[in-house]
């Protein structure tokens, strides 16, 4: 009879031990956020444009930068973290109807673009990234 008893005590043992619910908390991680690499391309046919473009700034913080460029073809890089708002916008300074086209470019892959035919409009191109 004791080893019957034993024999049972020590099957509810077993089981209650295999049977224990593990509660133990998996730290959640997030992955660092993906550097990217920006180029903004501005072509003009009059080689006179203005230019507004989002860039972040030595604390990574997105700032408005101006330029005024006297070429047919330029571009600006820079690297940026992913999860922001891209954005270039070009015009002629002089009135003239020569065409402005912007490109955004994210690792090499367009992202938008725009073109603009009128004087008093802009190219405006923009795109979350």
């Amino acid at each position: 009879m004791k080893n019957l008893i034993l024999s049972f005590s020590v099957l509810v043992s077993t089981l209650m031990v295999s049977c224990k619910k593990e509660n133990s908390v998996k730290p959640q991680t997030t992955p660092a956020q993906q550097t990217i690499s920006v180029e903004y391309r501005i072509i003009s046919e009059s080689g006179n444009v203005g230019i507004n473009y989002l860039k972040p700034n030595v604390d990574g913080v997105f700032v408005t930068e101006n330029e005024t460029v006297t070429r047919t073809n330029y571009s600006i890089f820079f690297e940026a973290k992913a999860g922001n708002k891209f954005m270039v916008e070009a015009y002629n300074t002089l009135p003239a109807r020569k065409t402005v086209h912007v490109q955004i470019f994210i690792n090499g892959n367009l992202l938008n673009e725009a073109f603009s035919y009128d004087p008093s409009q802009k190219a405006i191109a923009q795109g979350n990234y």
